[in-house]
Order: C-alpha cells, then structure tokens, then sequence
C-alpha cells in the first residue's frame, strides 16, 4: 500500500523576489505538528533563501586565486614530502 504524504505549498513575497517550496509530510508527522512548527519549519527555509539570495558574491582577483593555488600546491608537497619519508 502507499503511503499517503503530505504537501504544504507556501509562498511569500520578498524585497528580492517571490519564494516558493513545499513541506512534505508523512500522515502520522503531520498529526504530530502544530501550526507553530510549520510557521517555524517555513521560515527556515525563507531565512535560508533570503540569506543566499542577499549574500553579495566576492569575487576573487588573479592574484588572490594564484595565493591560493600555490597555497594548494605548497601543501600538496609537503603531504608527498611526509609520505615519501614513510617508504
């Protein structure tokens, strides 16, 4: 037999455009939830949306991401320099 689920669609308007999701739910976990935990469970999401859509991506300049290549290589090295002494 399958198991009948749950589906609570929710939507809201932001400064940075309109969120959509879905909760989803087993019959026996919606029983079990009160309109305080889906308040709490769909401003999660929200927060979580809005923080990444809010968040400015930082570019890196060539010189920053030469730093850090060669920070990846140095270590690199060093890890074969380690495992080369334990032969």
């Amino acid at each position: 037999m399958d198991e009948i689920r749950i589906q609570i669609i929710f939507r809201v308007d932001t400064e940075h455009g309109t969120y959509q999701d879905a909760l989803w739910f087993s019959e026996t976990e919606y029983a079990e939830l009160k309109q305080e935990d889906l308040d709490r469970m769909k401003q999660e999401r929200i927060d979580n949306w809005l923080k990444i859509v809010s968040t400015p991506v930082v570019e890196s300049t060539i010189e920053e991401l030469a730093i850090q290549k060669q920070s990846e290589i140095d270590m690199l090295i060093a890890r074969l320099q380690i495992l080369q002494a334990e032969v």
